[in-house]
């Protein structure tokens, strides 16, 4: 009953959320320039431009909309140190990526909950996705799979492969903590993870994964470069 109370009153009363009405620059029709003030400047791509095994591989590592786990979820895995794979809704996760800092104090995880609930009501899932993956940070000055993808391997993400597509998923949890060059066999099971994930889904057959698996984590970046990143225009 106080758990029920204290969620109303933060849901109604909860001030200082973000301006959700700005996210439509995240969901272009076409290639743009985007700016925010928690990631900095970046390039937007559309839903199409996104590509289909990326896109594939976002849906798999997050949830079917509606998850009912996803508050408990979220406060699980930002309370513990465990990385288990990240599979709460694409609302929760566009909602969390508004707030710039990383408190983890309750009344923060109401408000983004609260948010998720306003992204949920405002976006399409096709909308949601696109923010999401232009959103997403994947390591210090990458922002978004079109940086990501040129940074970790010199691709469009419209051209990454299953492999590929899997792992710039995986990066996203925790770029440090599952970076591909720093740390690659934390990386290589976080990947694999993913792929079974879009095997479960239905994205890919069995025999697609395995072939996935057994690709290399195929990184066209050094230690050096991911030490210190430099954003291509």
């Amino acid at each position: 009953m106080v758990f029920l109370a204290a969620f109303c009153w933060l849901y109604f009363y909860a001030c200082d959320l973000p301006d959700i009405t700005a996210l439509a620059q995240y969901a272009p029709t076409t290639v743009t320039q985007v700016s925010d003030p928690c990631l900095g400047a970046s390039v937007a791509v559309p839903f199409e431009g996104i590509g289909g095994n990326l896109r594939d591989a976002i849906r798999a590592a997050e949830a079917n909309e509606g998850d009912p786990g996803a508050l408990s979820e979220m406060f699980r895995v930002n309370f513990t140190d465990k990385l288990p794979l990240h599979r709460v809704s694409l609302p929760v996760v566009v909602g969390r990526s508004l707030f710039c800092s990383p408190s983890k104090m309750l009344r923060r995880h109401f408000e983004e909950l609260r948010t998720a609930i306003q992204l949920d009501r405002r976006f399409s899932r096709h909308q949601l996705l696109t923010i999401y993956a232009n959103r997403v940070f994947l390591g210090p000055n990458v922002v978004g799979v079109h940086d990501g993808a040129q940074f970790y391997f010199q691709k469009n993400s419209a051209d990454l492969t299953i492999s590929e597509a899997a792992l710039l998923v995986s990066i996203a949890r925790a770029p440090s903590w599952l970076s591909p060059v720093k740390h690659p066999d934390r990386a290589l099971r976080r990947r694999n993870e993913v792929i079974d994930a879009m095997v479960e889904n239905g994205s890919i057959t069995a025999a697609e994964a395995q072939a996935a698996k057994n690709a290399p984590l195929g990184v066209a970046i050094s230690a050096t470069t991911a030490a210190a990143p430099v954003r291509t225009p």
